[in-house]
């Protein structure tokens, strides 16, 4: 199972009840936290201080980036000794390094900064993350992150016919492995198994304009989490600053055949979002509005499972 936790789903300016943009997909043991807006260091703490952990950054707009120190501070303060690694556009290295050595962050672990170019910038045994450009004011990234099952399911009955002996080595098969038996054969898991699974994919828009970009990544994802800044009522403003309508992001997730379309960091100027999700439903029923602190799970077959915050 892959857990999105919607640790702040705010816009530019912070509100008693949303706060900066902070987006946690926990996975294996993992807590991939996608932008770090400020008091993101409070709202992840509950999810494991040391857990294994990446930081990606969407661009250098300052909601969306200046939690990072407060996070390295808590971290450390709790004691902290897993390291971790820090995704960001280039220009945002100096800072991080600077707020590093100024006020001695990350103390009990190390922390290594990475320039993030398009492509892959983060990948595990299954796992993987995925930069690419997006249309905002100065460059800018969305991500993908992509769950692959190596293989698909173990078949015993086919282990059997090829006399592969019961116990380690079917765990092994079933885990994606390829093994050596006694008699000097080779078996691949693919011997043994179902053709591979559909993965799951989530993607985040980061902060955009409608582009070719987020419609390649969106295409057939399980999980679409888009920026809903304004309305169709302002889309001049969001066209001269960068944004997306609810309209427009709700057009995307109908055209690429998203499963799930969550929109977020809508502007304080919509109080509760009602009219963001609204809209968006006009286009594309299967959406909804980011709440601080609500967790989406998507199971391994696709299917969702939506918990939202008691307050």
């Amino acid at each position: 199972m892959v857990e999105l936790v919607i640790l702040g789903s705010g816009g530019s300016i912070p509100t008693l009840k949303r706060n900066h943009p902070a987006y946690l997909i926990r996975h294996e043991g993992w807590n991939l936290l996608f932008d770090c807006g400020e008091d993101a260091q409070r709202r992840i703490e509950p999810y494991g201080n040391n857990r294994k952990m990446a930081i990606f950054i969407s661009h250098n707009h300052a909601d969306h980036m200046l939690g990072i120190p407060g996070v390295l501070l808590r971290f450390s303060l709790l004691g902290r000794i897993k390291p971790m690694s820090i995704y960001a556009p280039a220009e945002l290295i100096e800072f991080i390094k600077v707020a590093q050595s100024t006020i001695h962050l990350g103390t009990t672990f190390e922390a290594t900064v990475y320039g993030v170019e398009p492509g892959v910038v983060f990948s595990e045994k299954d796992f993987s993350v995925r930069a690419f450009e997006v249309e905002h004011r100065g460059k800018a990234f969305g991500y993908e992150f992509t769950y692959q099952k190596p293989t698909g399911t173990f078949l015993p009955e086919k282990a059997k016919e090829l006399n592969i002996p019961k116990g380690k080595l079917w765990s092994r098969l079933a885990k994606g492995e390829n093994v050596h038996l006694e008699d000097g054969r080779q078996v691949r898991p693919e011997d043994v198994s179902l053709h591979p699974e559909k993965g799951l994919k989530i993607v985040y828009s980061g902060d955009t304009r409608p582009c070719d970009n987020v419609r390649e990544a969106a295409k057939d994802a399980d999980i679409l989490l888009h920026e809903a800044m304004y309305t169709e009522e302002h889309s001049e403003l969001a066209a001269e600053r960068g944004h997306s309508t609810a309209k427009e992001a709700a057009t995307i997730a109908s055209e690429c055949n998203v499963g799930l379309l969550i929109l977020t960091h809508y502007s304080p100027r919509y109080e509760d979002g009602e009219v963001i999700i609204r809209e968006a439903k006009k286009y594309f029923p299967n959406a909804v509005l980011a709440r601080d602190l609500m967790s989406v799970k998507l199971n391994h077959d696709g299917n969702t499972e939506i918990v939202t915050p008691k307050n």
